[in-house]
């Protein structure tokens, strides 16, 4: 299977800095999320907790106070502090090669989306309302947000989005072979060798590659993708003709899908559900079962920390992104109940499962909230 990193032509070119910078910030954020990430429960329990208990004669015992305990570690401030460092750091080491090829890649999607022989299409909603706090946000610390648009042409969101993530992923260990899209193929495919859906939608499409991989391994399947920022989906389109497979892209919200009912027989989202509010992810999946026709599976994939299998100090340890990362929904998505939220949403409760998806490359596996229509 084609993994979602092949090259393609929206992709800027690097010069030997620009490699040698992001290789820099991969070994170092491997070094503080494997090596000394490691050590912060430990840290909490051999630092933090002597240390409150001298403050307030006890251990810390609400999340409040677990955070509040944290934080007078010595190990744990200077992990946070440099983990922060390396997040801000990423974005310069990424950013200085696709802002020096801005007018070069505005230039590329204007070719490649102007093109009469084109295979999928572009619709943009410039009136889109709706899209909640995310929009707000620098989500990843990523300059300007996933809803970053400052023209006609502009696909900068896009391309961070994209080359941004590559270096991200592999400074967490995810190996470049790894595919969330592909590991969700790999798994229909095991379980129903012969499902060969006729519409597919991918929700939450940012860039767009998960969408390519569903329009490669499902030729003869109508693939149509979503998301609310239009640099990201201009990118995403650009990308999908780059690589000359057709989608439809278009500029809707998760919680209100401009689709009839019954209409795919697929719907997934991909690392959707720990960037949107509470009320987005609910509507999302009440909107998964509208959609879907009877029989059609719905896959909600995502990273796996659910924190009811957690300690308290486990939760506040994971829940570092919240404060420091721009991440507002992620322990809203880590508490939610998705199961029970599916069910909410229409789907009978023998049709709904959860399973952890092995990687295709690299440690670790994927959460993924599976139903089908019955």
């Amino acid at each position: 299977m084609t993994g979602s990193r092949q090259p393609h032509a929206m992709l800027p070119e690097l010069t030997a800095g620009d490699r040698s910078r992001q290789t820099a910030i991969v070994a170092l954020r491997r070094f503080l999320n494997g090596n000394l990430r490691a050590r912060n429960l430990q840290n909490f329990e051999r630092e933090a907790v002597p240390a409150f208990e001298t403050a307030h004669g006890r251990k810390p015992q609400s999340h409040e106070e677990v955070e509040a305990a944290f934080h007078q570690s010595p190990s744990y401030r200077l992990w946070s502090s440099l983990n922060r460092a390396a997040q801000e750091v990423l974005w310069i080491a990424v950013g200085e090669p696709i802002f020096r090829a801005e007018a070069e890649l505005q230039a590329k999607y204007d070719k490649l989306a102007g093109n009469p022989a084109k295979r999928g299409s572009l619709h943009l909603n410039p009136k889109l309302d709706g899209v909640g706090r995310v929009a707000t946000l620098d989500i990843h610390l990523q300059p300007g947000g996933y809803t970053l648009d400052r023209g006609d042409k502009d696909v900068i969101a896009g391309a961070l989005y994209e080359m941004g993530g590559r270096v991200f992923s592999s400074g967490q260990g995810i190996g470049t072979g790894d595919s969330k899209a592909g590991c969700i193929i790999q798994f229909l495919r095991q379980r129903d060798p012969g499902f060969a859906p006729r519409r597919i939608l991918d929700i939450g499409c940012s860039a767009g590659a998960a969408s390519c991989e569903y329009a490669r391994e499902f030729p003869d399947a109508e693939v149509h993708a979503v998301d609310i920022g239009a640099g990201m989906l201009r990118y995403a389109h650009a990308r999908a003709e780059a690589l000359g497979l057709p989608v439809a892209f278009h500029q809707m919200s998760a919680a209100s899908l401009d689709f009839p009912d019954r209409h795919f027989d697929l719907v997934v989202s991909h690392n959707t559900m720990h960037e949107i509010d509470d009320d987005v992810r609910v509507a999302m999946l009440r909107e998964s079962f509208r959609l879907l026709t009877p029989g059609g599976v719905a896959v909600h994939q995502d990273v796996p920390y659910r924190f009811r299998e957690l300690s308290v100090p486990a939760q506040v340890e994971k829940s570092w992104d919240v404060r420091f990362n721009n991440e507002a929904f992620w322990v809203k998505y880590a508490t939610a109940d998705v199961v029970a939220e599916l069910k909410q949403a229409g789907f009978a409760a023998d049709a709904v499962e959860e399973h952890l998806l092995p990687k295709l490359n690299g440690p670790g596996a994927w959460y993924a909230a599976v139903a089908r229509k019955s």
